[in-house]
């Protein structure tokens, strides 16, 4: 890409009104009625596909419309149930829906366990979150509008949403908690070391903002672009470090700061068009004049106290299960879990592709079937194993890998109030010789059910990039419950004997890397898929767009909506407008609070 003022990207735009909302009618299939989600809720309508009644043309040599298609979803996490959920919900019941999930449950990296303890007199059922603890609530974010996918799923399925308030959060620097801002006092400013070596990049911060700044034609990682726009490695680097673990798992010399940053890198170069309007990107303008017209989903998204939202003590895997179960009432759609994809192969003179897979119970027999579209929301180097040499741009993608540990102690008031805190890549190595990422104080945030006693609750993530190095093993579940009280002995004080019931799982390639470069090797995939498949293999999910359990819905979301439309979609279609912002007045931006 040339060099260029990124104010191009929206000059036309600015110097015209905030285009108004278009009265996108939603499909409403029992009315609308006044929800809350600070009480029980039941279905706002029902997911039956609409009443469509034309059959198939058998005269036809290929399915053209969605309305007439056999449809498959790879992938029974968070993405596909709600690209199958979607699709249902969009299509006549002449479309067939088939979901294909290798293991034997739904629901990804989604997983709430219940487990009964009985520990210096108290028992009962303590709930631990193996996977994402809660969900993004996108609070004063006009950048994104991935939440509104959520409130609609909520208020489909009779789900609370519950949102915790806000708790104090921290980074481990150099070897002790530090507190962020709001809850940091101005003396922590002058004494902690975490703050005193930022300085130097907020300098350099204001006096770059003051210059003309143009878009660069080339990628760069978080750690050279923080460099640039601060003149600083050091302090920005620990910050954006510890983000990115949080987020990613990665390596800040790795990750694509045009991709994992956000509104961030993008706010960097596009023009301030005031206190009264916001830049977003013409995807999400669409989601808001389309979902975001909606009066309940407008009051449901208004609601959060704080960033974050779950569902209460029902666990985050209520949301999975009530994906499932509504899906499973669709006579238009079938599950199959415990079914393994072989392969995925296209057949150009009848454009259908081909799915060989075979199941868990009976492995030497391989089904086969034929579809006119197929939606794999799997990772990107898995879909590129199964199609063969036909996706070589997705064959180098990479995942990382990391290590849980839900600990549960009996005492309570074991660390101080908060959400908890983040280990930066810049801690000395002695300090965190167990390649820790974070630890989450979940006892703070989560809400304990009537049946859980009372104590201190934490999960310790491990590993992430760390794990990519060839010096590192990961370690066994039982060297990782060690490790997590060795480190939570160092960093909290809570001495590694104290009793405790915990327990460790190891999510292997669970978080996938945008390095520097992803969007350009996303381009060249779109050109294969469009070639090799017609169009008809679309992909979806966390390899391709935002990663995060609310990314997630929108990404199912977007995919449906997308097949829908037509059978041709690659999914990928979104970076030929990478560069297009709307500006929009915050008049017109319901589902956000301006002060």
């Amino acid at each position: 890409m040339s060099r260029r003022r990124a104010e191009s990207t929206a000059v036309a735009l600015l110097s015209s009104p905030a285009k108004s909302h278009l009265q996108l009618p939603l499909r409403r299939l029992d009315g609308i009625r006044s929800l809350s989600t600070s009480s029980a809720l039941t279905r706002r309508r029902p997911i039956v596909a609409c009443n469509y009644t034309q059959s198939f043309n058998n005269g036809r040599t290929f399915v053209s419309q969605a309305k007439d298609a056999n449809i498959a979803v790879l992938g029974g996490g968070l993405t596909g149930l709600t690209a199958a959920y979607y699709l249902a919900k969009k299509l006549p019941s002449t479309a067939k829906i088939t979901l294909y999930e290798s293991s034997d449950r739904l629901g990804g990296w989604i997983k709430t366990d219940r487990v009964p303890v009985d520990i210096e007199g108290k028992s009962g059922t303590v709930s631990f979150e193996r996977g994402a603890r809660s969900l993004s609530s996108l609070v004063g974010n006009t950048f994104r509008f991935d939440d509104l996918v959520l409130y609609d799923l909520a208020l489909d399925l009779g789900l609370v949403i519950n949102s915790p308030s806000q708790k104090p959060r921290y980074i481990y620097y150099p070897d002790h908690l530090v507190p962020m801002p709001p809850n940091v006092s101005l003396f922590d400013i002058f004494r902690e070391p975490l703050y005193l070596e930022s300085i130097g990049a907020s300098l350099g911060l204001g006096i770059n903002s003051l210059r003309k700044r143009y878009l660069p034609s080339k990628d760069y990682s978080v750690s050279e672009w923080l460099y640039a726009v601060s003149n600083s490695r050091k302090g920005a680097g620990t910050l954006a470090s510890a983000m990115m673990h949080g987020i990613y798992g990665g390596d800040i010399d790795k990750l694509s700061a045009r991709c994992v940053l956000d509104r961030v890198y993008w706010g960097w170069y596009l023009p301030n068009p005031g206190l009264s309007a916001r830049p977003m990107p013409v995807a999400e303008q669409t989601l808001l004049e389309t979902l975001g017209q909606d009066k309940q989903i407008q009051k449901m998204a208004l609601e959060p106290r704080s960033v974050l939202v779950d569902f209460g003590d029902k666990g985050m895997e209520s949301l999975p299960q009530a994906l499932s179960a509504a899906l499973r009432e669709q006579p238009n759609v079938t599950i199959k879990t415990g079914e393994a994809v072989q392969d995925v192969v296209y057949n150009k003179a009848n454009q259908q592709v081909h799915i060989t897979s075979s199941n868990a119970k009976n492995k030497p027999k391989h089904n086969s079937k034929v579809y006119d579209k197929v939606i794999s929301t799997l990772s990107a180097q898995d879909i590129a194993r199964l199609a063969g040499d036909k996706l070589p741009s997705l064959s180098t993608a990479h995942s990382v890998s990391v290590m849980t540990v839900n600990i549960w102690f009996p005492q309570e008031n074991l660390k101080p109030p908060g959400f908890g805190y983040l280990i930066p890549n810049s801690v000395a190595p002695e300090l965190n010789p167990e390649h820790a990422l974070g630890v989450f104080f979940d006892s703070d945030v989560q809400t304990r059910s009537k049946d859980e006693p009372a104590g201190t609750k934490l999960f310790v993530l491990m590993g992430g990039h760390y794990y990519d190095r060839p010096d590192v093993t990961p370690p066994t579940e039982e060297e990782a419950i060690s490790q997590a009280r060795n480190l939570l002995e160092r960093h909290l004080g809570i001495p590694r004997d104290v009793p405790a019931y915990a327990t460790a799982n190891f999510a292997r390639e669970c978080i996938p890397q945008h390095y520097v470069g992803h969007q350009d090797r996303l381009r060249a995939a779109h050109t294969e898929l469009t070639q090799n498949f017609g169009g008809r293999l679309a992909v979806a999910g966390g390899s391709f767009t935002r990663i995060g359990a609310v990314a997630s819905l929108r990404a199912g979301y977007d995919a449906a909506a997308a097949a829908k439309e037509g059978l041709e979609a690659t999914g990928l279609e979104y970076l030929n407008d990478i560069q297009q912002f709307a500006v929009v007045a915050t008049s017109q931006i319901p589902v956000r609070h301006f002060k």
